[in-house]
């Protein structure tokens, strides 16, 4: 009997020293109230007798003298400032007590109040727990009590620390801690009751076989709900204990044969009490863990039966229920569409359980009931976006739901070969389908459907929508269809030329245009939803169109679908005055765009002839639409989106340009790594038409697009000559055969054809840019007409071949010599004939050069009649030059100068 008793004496000590902590903890605060009270009363008492002083004197006559205060007599107190605008009080009245000013508490208190009553209590709590895992400890040590007696004892400890815990809290206000809310000592003790009564349950099934798994699976439920339903008195501690340990109690208990079934009944059963607490208390934290913690236990619960997932199919759609009743129903019944946004917390819990859908649906193992269930869950995800505005994003995850499963769909499993289109290619036209084909066509014309049919009457019901939910509804309405139809044109005809779902995608458009002549013709037409709408389904019947023609024709035909797509746009948004239609043009610009630099070639392989060829169609076909569709919306305005617009049709004009001459100087193989100087000057010729062509537009109509484009052409011109044609590919340098005859040869399309466009873009920037312009224009034509005159010197001198190593003979060095000075002379008759000086000192460099070369070079290196006629010729020119300046010096007034 002695040991017996040292148990029930240790047991006792903790107990007793917590009860009178508490006891101490409340005499003391007590007292301190006591103590401030008398303090605020003395206070009050100071303030009357200082203002009834003055009050009794005003009542005294006029005529009796006002006694002086006696020196003795304390100071009055000084009172805070009164309001100037304050109304006189009446004589005699009593002024109203103010409170003292708060003093701030001593600064060495706050350590020890935060020592002795929340420290404490939190130690309190901890050093519970331990002493009754020490005297469980001790007694199976000593073997002092059998296993049954044990789990007796430590459930009826835990029973007594939750008493104690509902004794005080029903007796919180006569031991309140003051200003130490977080020590809640009735909390603590419950929890530390609910963690004895888990540890008690799980050891009566986990040590010592006294209970079987399905009755600890029952008993640690109920804890867990009970937990959760006691802490809508003890706090949010309580809760998160109830939930962790609900969540995690199917962990705890192992058997030999999985039951998923019963998981799911107790996840249903646990999770109801966690919503419905965080409903009555309004802890929203509480619902979206409880919702976190089934979504990770849909994982679990598949791998316990990986050869059937209707357990966790039926788990995800009966929790996905309560989930969205939990965070979107109840919360948002009684609120209208304008008074809340979007509700992101449970829009992502919402999207959790859509990919967790989509997922499971993807398994083999959903067998025939994979269509039902993502028809479910879709379902109840598109009513819970459709009817609650905060959860708009929710019926977008409907359609994501169903594209999702369209993707992952394992179909060649089902259908055990190779699936067939629609409508077989021979035969009976509407001959029977597979089963599995036909539920998965099933799916994919109708759940798009009706997610678009109820986001539209949504649109067209709801006037007063946020524009956050308009864009969500109108995505879900209108991107959902046309990324389904994709979907399941990749896995059933796998993106193949299939005419059946070219007449879906026309049959799609056609229900787009009745959709948006449906929404016309509603009410409340110019308020923004339905404007949005409008041009959203207008948008999408294009887009669909575009899809069928994709679907319809082979290969580059995908870029000219959807150009055409957008020529169509921009005539609808003329036709029907809707802004956002006008960025669909350019949406749909920048996917050609990016659908171009994914494969400029547009097809594999060898693009077909020159010129008339996928090249044409994938780059021309875009180009003329777009440069139209600009044409189009610029009668409503020259924004931004027609700027854009126009960029992209130049920049398609330059590309077909650019790929059709490398497709036919490189054997039908737009991206060859060689390079040429033919590809060079005519690549340069290009730009320099290019450069002619916006830097004219500019003149006309003064656009940032055209300057800037004007610019990087010129840019890329100069680089094209100076390093392309004058470097890289010059013939003295790499001895290159020039192709061709002595006179028409690949020179004339290098070097003479980029110098004399480079002459006309120097003629065209004298009346829209600045001098340089055109003075770096003139001179790129100089040097380009002199490299041209020279290799073609050397071309016939020296045939195809033109190294500097070759050597040079006389008459080619003396051709040289009458090269420069027949350029100098045309210079200057141009120079003066058009009253141009740069011409004419252009003309006397070349002369300048002309008298280097025969003073220099001809002097040294030729003989005979050669060396002769060259200073005949030069000596010549020189003074008809001479007599040409003074012929016009003597028709002009002395005081008058040459032109400049």
């Amino acid at each position: 009997m002695e040991i017996p008793f040292l148990v029930l004496l240790a047991l006792s000590i903790p107990v007793c020293a917590i009860a009178a902590l508490v006891l101490g903890l409340s005499a003391r605060s007590k007292l301190t109230i006591l103590q401030g009270r008398v303090a605020t009363l003395e206070g009050e008492l100071r303030l009357v007798r200082a203002q009834a002083g003055p009050a009794a004197a005003a009542e005294q006559p006029a005529s009796m003298p006002m006694p002086e205060a006696p020196a003795e007599e304390a100071p009055v107190p000084e009172l805070s400032p009164e309001p100037e605008a304050e109304a006189p009080r009446p004589v005699g009245s009593v002024p109203a007590i103010q409170a003292p000013a708060s003093q701030p508490a001593p600064t060495g208190r706050g350590f020890e109040e935060t020592l002795g009553s929340r420290w404490a209590v939190w130690v309190g709590g901890v050093a519970l727990a331990l002493g009754g895992i020490f005297l469980v400890r001790y007694s199976i040590e000593q073997n002092l009590l059998s296993p049954a007696t044990r789990i007796t004892f430590g459930g009826l400890f835990a029973l007594a620390l939750i008493g104690a815990g509902e004794w005080l809290r029903r007796r919180e206000s006569s031991i309140a801690l003051p200003g130490v809310a977080s020590a809640n000592v009735p909390s603590i003790l419950t929890a530390a009751g609910t963690c004895g009564a888990f540890a008690a349950a799980y050891a009566a099934y986990a040590l010592y076989d006294l209970i079987g798994p399905a009755t600890a699976f029952v008993i640690l439920g109920l804890i867990a709900v009970l937990t959760m339903v006691a802490s809508t008195l003890h706090g949010p501690i309580l809760a998160a204990l109830g939930l962790l340990g609900a969540m995690g109690s199917p962990l705890l208990v192992s058997s030999d044969e999985p039951q998923p079934w019963a998981l799911v009944i107790y996840l249903a059963f646990v999770v109801l009490p966690a919503y419905g607490v965080a409903r009555l208390r309004l802890w929203r934290w509480l619902a979206l863990s409880a919702a976190t913690g089934v979504l990770i236990w849909t994982l679990l619960i598949f791998i316990l039966d990986a050869q059937d997932a209707l357990p966790a199919m039926v788990h995800l759609v009966l929790q996905a229920s309560l989930a969205a009743l939990s965070l979107v129903a109840l919360p948002y019944r009684h609120i209208s569409d304008a008074e809340r946004g979007i509700d992101r917390a449970a829009s992502i819990v919402c999207l959790a359980f859509a990919i967790a859908a989509v997922a499971v649906s993807s398994t083999v193992a959903a067998g025939d009931g994979r269509a039902i269930f993502v028809t479910a869950i879709a379902l109840l995800l598109l009513a819970t976006g459709i009817r609650f505005a905060p959860a708009a994003p929710v019926a977008a995850w409907a359609a994501l739901t169903i594209i999702g499963a369209l993707l992952l769909w394992p179909i060649r499993a089902d259908l055990g070969g190779a699936p067939e289109n629609l409508f077989y290619q021979s035969g009976d036209l509407f001959a029977v389908r597979p089963h599995a084909l036909e539920v998965y066509l099933g799916l994919a014309l109708l759940a798009p459907a009706a997610i678009t049919g109820a986001a539209l009457l949504r649109l067209a019901r709801s006037p007063d929508l946020r524009l956050s939910a308009v864009a969500w509804y109108t995505g879900a309405a209108t991107i959902g269809p046309l990324i389904a139809l994709v979907a399941a044109y990749w896995r059933v005809a796998s993106l193949e030329r299939s005419l059946s779902f070219a007449l879906i995608a026309g049959g799609l458009a056609l229900a787009f245009i009745a959709a948006s002549r449906w929404l016309s013709r509603q009410d409340g037409t110019d308020s923004a939803p339905t404007r949005l709408a409008l041009g959203a389904t207008a948008s999408a019947a294009l887009a669909a169109l575009a899809l069928g023609l994709t679907f319809a024709l082979d290969k580059g035909m995908l870029t000219v679908a959807f150009a055409l797509t957008a020529l169509g746009t921009a005539w609808v948004s003329e036709r029907t005055a809707l802004p956002a239609l006008r960025y669909a043009v350019g949406a749909i610009g920048l996917i050609v765009l990016g659908r171009l630099i994914a494969n400029p070639s547009i097809v594999d392989g060898d693009p077909g002839p020159i010129l008339i060829n996928w090249l044409l169609w994938g780059y021309g076909v875009p180009a003329v639409a777009f440069v139209a569709a600009s044409r189009l919306m610029e009668r409503s305005g020259r924004d931004r989106i027609v700027q854009l617009t126009e960029s992209l049709s130049i920049v398609f004009a330059a590309f077909l340009v650019f790929f059709e001459i490398r497709h036919a100087l490189h054997a039908g193989n737009p991206l060859a790594h060689d390079f040429s100087l033919v590809e060079a000057g005519l690549l340069a010729t290009e730009s320099l038409v290019f450069a002619i062509l916006l830097t004219r537009l500019d003149l006309r109509r003064g656009d940032p697009i055209y300057r800037w484009g004007s610019l990087i052409f010129k840019i890329a011109s100069l680089a094209l000559c100076a390093v392309g044609l004058l470097l890289i590919e010059n013939p003295l340098l790499t001895d290159d055969a020039i192709l061709g005859g002595p006179v028409f040869n690949a020179l004339i399309l290098a070097y003479l054809l980029p110098a004399l466009l480079a002459t006309g873009l120097a003629l065209v920037e004298q009346r829209a840019r600045p001098r340089l312009y055109s003075l770096s224009s003139a001179v790129l034509s100089l040097l380009l007409f002199s490299a041209y005159v020279g290799l073609e010197i050397r071309r016939i001198a020296a045939g195809p071949e033109l190294a500097l190593w070759r050597g040079f003979t006389q008459g080619e060095q003396w051709s040289y010599s009458v090269a420069l000075l027949v350029t100098g002379i045309v210079l200057l008759g141009l120079g003066l004939a058009r009253d141009n000086r740069f011409a004419r000192l252009a003309s006397a460099a070349y002369l300048v050069l002309a008298v280097l070369k025969v003073f220099i070079v001809d002097l040294a290196n030729l003989e005979g009649v050669m060396r002769a006629l060259s200073f005949i010729g030069l000596g010549l020119v020189l003074i008809g030059i001479g007599l040409v300046y003074q012929r016009l010096l003597a028709h002009r007034p002395s005081n008058a100068a040459i032109p400049s």
